[in-house]
């Protein structure tokens, strides 16, 4: 309810004239005794809206940081040890699926029948080739690592020449009763990467393993040449 500005008669909120002494209402008036509040209209603004405008700097940091991060992560997954580590990890989820897993191997080693799981642990080491390594093996080599595995250095060196010259990698240099020396004809690179995997053995049942891959791209791309476990 509100009051006539003119005789203060008591009046509907909507009313536009006073129903005793006929005088025009205002809008917005205020209320009667009763307590009751009014809510005065408020104007609208109609004022253009001013567009949040970014610093030109702030828009080219951002972008910079985005093209950064991206270009790290770009490069960290090209790099030769996450392609060779991208071979392992094809191979493995090949071999949990069922499929054709001869094109992740360069070797001829036996795969595991069934493999249930397995989590990437480290890289044990990683080498690069670049086709010129001297291999040298003499009364040196053979006393600093060979003496328990051979008798004399004849047997030796013997051993050594069945285990290089019947590798295409490996070229001749020098052949004689004291001295083998080959070049290490290899270029690119190699790894070996440590895996905890959990398989099934003859019987079926899981059993947990550790298990090394060595992985190279001596044919051009990488494949695993071999593996090993414990």
């Amino acid at each position: 309810m509100k009051l006539c500005v003119n005789c203060n008669n008591s009046l509907e909120n909507e009313s536009l004239y006073c129903n005793k002494c006929g005088a025009k209402q205002e809008l917005g008036d205020t209320s009667d005794n009763t307590g009751e509040n009014l809510v005065a209209e408020l104007p609208k603004d109609n004022s253009p809206k001013k567009k949040l405008l970014i610093p030109r700097k702030i828009v080219y940091g951002v972008a910079l940081i985005l093209f950064l991060v991206i270009s790290a992560i770009t490069v960290y997954f090209n790099t030769p040890e996450q392609k060779a580590k991208a071979t392992v990890d094809n191979y493995l989820n090949a071999l949990q699926h069922g499929k054709y897993v001869g094109g992740f191997k360069s070797g001829s080693f036996e795969d595991y029948a069934i493999v249930l799981d397995y989590k990437y642990v480290n890289t044990r080491h990683g080498l690069s080739y670049d086709g010129k390594d001297i291999l040298t093996f003499d009364l040196d080599s053979y006393n600093e690592s060979e003496e328990r595995f051979s008798s004399d250095l004849e047997e030796y060196l013997q051993k050594m020449k069945d285990l290089y010259l019947n590798d295409k990698n490996y070229t001749l240099i020098e052949s004689n009763s004291e001295k083998l020396v080959v070049r290490d004809n290899k270029v690119g690179h190699s790894f070996s990467f440590l895996y905890d995997m959990q398989v099934t053995n003859g019987l079926g049942t899981p059993v947990y393993k550790k298990v090394t891959f060595d992985v190279d791209n001596f044919s051009g791309e990488y494949k695993i040449s071999y593996y090993f476990d414990k």
